[in-house]
């Protein structure tokens, strides 16, 4: 018989247990990610551990959503439109094809593109670049995708949409790309710089290419399929940008431009249904799933007290220390991020944080800014760790096995993760003297 006490703790463990499974079924993909994460957040609305309007008006950010959504119509319009194949291919021509300086021009490029579009959409405008250099390289494409997926989620951290867990923090927390530049570009562009040099020593025996294979490189297409099509993305990237920085002028929220330069992207490069088809092949919907059902899932932990004993027991061991609790969180944050996918990870940080700040008794919201930082920067550098650790990450591993190309998760952990360990010892020294 099942004692009151029991019963009155079945939903703290009900909670738990639906976030736990949920959780470990998206990271090892054993069914679909969007529809476990869509499972557990029904189930746990449906035995009332979470409220169905609290959830819709209260845990889930729809501008966070819509955001999201925004940016992958985006970036899979501009994929129509052929101009990052574009300017990289001529950028490839213009260092004569030398394997070390196109690696630097693809890092570069990948963490713009991951600013501004987003780290997967990025990683899947570039993925037929880097895959056609390979093929006419010795080495094949392993090192310019190990340090794209790098590059990728270290440019993605550097803006409010450039990934997941920045749209969920900045949504959270009322930040925008300006705040995430001024912080967060600085230990970015470091990174890089190191990141890249060391794969450049890594990979040196490799990155030596005959002149044949840089001629052959060097005669890849590179033509627009319609110059005005073009011309017309690169403005409206130009606008969502301006868009993104100063949307509060606007009087818009981020989701709203987003959304609105989607719409624009969708008129100028959906003429026709193969077109959209294209487009819609490359929208992630599983991500999107997967960010709507852990909204509710981190909700059940919040309802049922589960996040206010953890804050209690970080608070506990860190004396309420704002400095010590950020950098608990920050090196939390990146070990995990580092091993399992950041999105949940971060979908249950975020009301974490926000209870800390009740235990605390903070008063204004910006007093709270420090835990933020710690949180976007352990999940942006050890996302990097492993394939799992984020979606560019998963999306070079696919495409790369796809063409016939051994990518393994062992042999992407075999040199990303002591860089990543390395990247967050950096990372935790920044935040101690820049930012706390």
């Amino acid at each position: 018989m099942i004692s009151e006490i029991d019963t009155a703790f079945w939903p703290v463990y009900t909670a738990a247990a639906v976030f736990g499974i949920a959780y470990v079924l998206v990271v090892t993909e054993k069914i679909n990610g969007g529809l476990a994460a869509w499972l557990g957040a029904l189930l746990l609305l449906v035995l009332g551990i979470v409220d169905w309007n609290a959830a819709l008006t209260h845990h889930i950010y729809l501008n966070a959503l819509l955001l999201l959504a925004g940016m992958m119509v985006t970036a899979a319009a501009v994929d129509r439109s052929g101009i990052v194949q574009f300017a990289v291919l001529h950028t490839v021509r213009a260092v004569r094809g030398s394997a070390g300086a196109m690696l630097a021009l693809l890092t570069l490029t990948a963490a713009l593109a991951s600013a501004l579009l987003g780290s997967g959409p990025a990683l899947l405008l570039l993925a037929p670049l880097i895959l056609n250099i390979g093929r006419t390289l010795k080495a094949g494409p392993v090192p310019f995708l190990i340090m794209s997926v790098i590059a990728c989620n270290l440019g993605g951290m550097t803006t409010l949409a450039g990934s997941v867990p920045n749209i969920m923090i900045g949504s959270a927390a009322d930040m925008d790309t300006r705040d995430f530049i001024a912080r967060l570009l600085p230990p970015a562009l470091l990174l890089l710089v190191v990141h890249l040099l060391l794969l450049l020593l890594i990979f040196r025996k490799e990155l030596r290419s005959s002149a044949e294979r840089r001629a052959e490189l060097l005669r890849l297409e590179a033509a627009l399929p319609n110059r005005r099509r073009a011309l017309l993305s690169l403005g409206m990237l130009a606008l969502l940008t301006a868009g993104l920085l100063g949307h509060e002028a606007l009087h818009m929220s981020s989701g709203a431009v987003a959304a609105a330069a989607a719409v624009l992207m969708l008129a100028v490069n959906a003429r026709t249904s193969e077109d959209a088809a294209g487009i819609r092949e490359h929208i992630d919907f599983k991500t999107l799933a997967v960010l709507a059902g852990f909204y509710v899932l981190a909700a059940g932990l919040v309802e049922t007290g589960i996040i206010g004993e953890i804050a209690a027991r970080l608070l506990e061991l860190t004396n309420e220390n704002k400095v010590g609790t950020s950098l608990v969180l920050f090196a939390v944050s990146g070990l995990l991020s580092a091993v399992l996918d950041p999105v949940p990870l971060t979908a249950a940080a975020v009301p974490l944080i926000q209870t800390i700040g009740l235990q605390m008794e903070v008063i204004h919201p910006a007093d709270l800014n420090e835990l933020w930082w710690a949180l976007a920067l352990g999940a942006g550098i050890g996302s990097s760790g492993t394939l799992a650790g984020s979606v560019a990450g998963v999306l070079a591993a696919g495409l790369a096995q796809r063409e016939g190309y051994r990518f393994s998760y062992l042999s992407y952990l075999a040199v990303a993760f002591p860089l990543t360990l390395l990247a967050l010892a950096a990372g935790g020294w920044y935040l101690y003297t820049h930012i706390l």
